[in-house]
């Protein structure tokens, strides 16, 4: 996840996901929170294998460029243990590849640091 201080402005053609930080410090806040924001079928298993298959197959949003945003990065996972938040960053690592992706569409992952 690429981390800045400040939220870019990005162009009228990329659909643009946000979600807070500060609201997903666990994965069980997470999950509901990215399926509802990017659309995912009734069916997500919310489970890190059914993220990465789900974040890899956003044709649904109908755009080909898509940005989840992430607000208060650093507030990220904060209380997951390490090991969850560093496998929930990979599954964002590997749905950026496009050799990884079945829907063509350019997918980044963006964290913007928050006041505490």
């Amino acid at each position: 996840m690429k981390l800045l201080d400040s939220a870019p402005d990005f162009p009228a053609h990329v659909f643009v996901a946000e979600i807070d930080g500060a609201k997903a410090r666990t994965l069980r806040g997470f999950y509901p929170r990215i399926a509802k924001t990017l659309l995912f079928p009734d069916y997500f298993g919310n489970n890190l294998d059914a993220l990465l298959d789900c974040l890899c197959s956003l044709e649904v949003i109908g755009k080909q460029e898509v940005v989840l945003l992430i607000r208060n990065a650093q507030l990220f996972l904060s209380k997951e243990k390490a090991e969850k938040k560093t496998a929930t960053l990979q599954v964002f690592r590997d749905a950026e590849k496009a050799e990884n992706r079945y829907d063509g569409v350019n997918f980044k992952v963006v964290g913007v640091r928050g006041k505490e």
